[in-house]
């Protein structure tokens, strides 16, 4: 049985015509990455075909040396996260992650203090206080050393709460 590397040194070429064989190996992976966000069957499925088609737009830049699931499934959750923030803007008072900053409760918008930050920064933050997320687990995701997952959310946490303190120096 062919193997994922050999599926995507194919489809580099030109040659589709194993991609249900693919699709089949791989597509477990991608609802469930979805389900995780979204619990629409209609908008998974929709979702799921975004993905694909994604991935085989960008089937050139694929390296075959990394985790080509993995890639998949970024791919999936960024696309699930990206539908929910268009759909349905999360606020502080619904996520209460007041404990994790170590503030008082706050009554900003989640949105606003996160669009403070890097996007790779956000995202972190976002999977960890929100998705309740292992920093392992968010280092595999992203293809980033554990060591610099957890600098970043440390550093990211540092920018939210200085953010909320110039806020409140400027109410004041």
């Amino acid at each position: 049985m062919p193997t994922i590397n050999t599926y995507i040194t194919s489809f580099q070429k030109g040659q589709f015509e194993h991609f249900d064989d693919f699709y089949r190996l791989t597509n477990k992976q991608v609802f469930f990455t979805l389900k995780k966000y979204i619990n629409d069957l209609m908008l998974i499925e929709d979702l799921m075909q975004e993905v694909y088609m994604k991935f085989l737009n960008k089937i050139q830049d694929i390296d075959i040396s990394k985790q080509v699931i993995s890639y998949l499934t970024t791919m999936a959750r960024n696309l699930a996260i990206d539908h929910l923030r268009k759909t349905q803007p999360v606020t502080f008072d619904e996520i209460k992650v007041y404990h994790a900053l170590d503030l008082h409760q706050i009554d900003k918008d989640y949105l606003w203090l996160l669009n403070h930050l890097k996007a790779e920064d956000k995202d972190i933050v976002y999977m960890h206080v929100i998705e309740s997320m292992t920093f392992k687990d968010i280092a595999i995701i992203i293809d980033k050393p554990l060591g610099t997952v957890l600098w970043r959310y440390q550093n990211a946490m540092k920018t939210m709460k200085e953010v909320m303190k110039n806020e409140s120096k400027k109410t004041t």
